[in-house]
C-alpha cells in the first residue's frame, strides 16, 4: 500500500509539472507592424549579426536580404553588390520574466535600411515610432550611420 501511495503521489507531481502554461509567450511587443512606407518586414529576413548597447539599454540586429547574407558569408569588405539591402532593427530592451538576468527586446525604436543601387550608389532611410514613419536626416548623421551598419561583421556561428 505503501508503494501504491508513492506512485501515485510521483504521478500527481509529474502531471502537475506537465501542464501547459497558457499564457500568451510571444513578444507581440517587439515585432513590426504593417507600415505603408516601410514595405518589407526585415524580421522576416536573414539576421547577420547582432549586438548590445547596454549603457542605453538597447539591442539591434542586423538583417539582410538574401543578397546581402550570402556577400556576408563569404566577404569580409562592406562593398555589398547591387540589389543587396540591410535593415538595422533597434529595439529598448526589458527584463525577460522567463529567464533571470536575461534581457529581451521591449519596444521598437528605430529601422534603418541602407539599399545598394546600381553604379555604386547607396540610399539610407530610417523608419521611427510605432508606425515606422520615414524620418528626414543630414548627411552627415547618415554617412556616420551608413560606416556603423557597414563596419558589422557577420557573426561567427558553428
Amino acid at each position: 500500500m505503501k508503494n501504491y501511495s508513492l506512485f501515485l503521489i510521483f504521478a500527481l507531481v509529474l502531471l502537475v509539472s506537465c501542464q501547459k502554461n497558457s499564457e500568451n509567450i510571444l513578444n507581440l511587443e517587439a515585432s513590426i507592424e504593417q507600415s505603408d512606407e516601410l514595405k518589407e518586414n526585415p524580421l522576416l529576413m536573414k539576421p547577420i549579426t547582432s549586438s548590445i548597447q547596454p549603457k542605453i539599454k538597447t539591442m539591434s540586429t542586423l538583417y539582410g536580404n538574401d543578397i546581402a547574407f550570402d556577400y556576408a558569408k563569404t566577404n569580409f569588405s562592406s562593398d555589398y553588390p547591387e540589389n543587396a539591402v540591410l535593415y538595422e532593427v533597434t529595439w529598448a530592451q526589458k527584463p525577460d520574466e522567463l529567464w533571470f538576468g536575461a534581457n529581451i527586446p521591449k519596444s521598437m525604436i528605430s529601422v534603418e535600411k541602407i539599399s545598394f543601387l546600381d553604379k555604386g550608389l547607396i540610399l539610407y532611410e530610417m523608419f521611427q515610432g510605432k508606425a515606422l514613419k520615414r524620418v528626414k536626416t543630414d548627411n552627415k548623421n547618415e554617412n556616420l550611420r551608413i560606416d556603423a551598419i557597414l563596419s558589422q561583421k557577420m557573426a561567427v556561428s558553428p
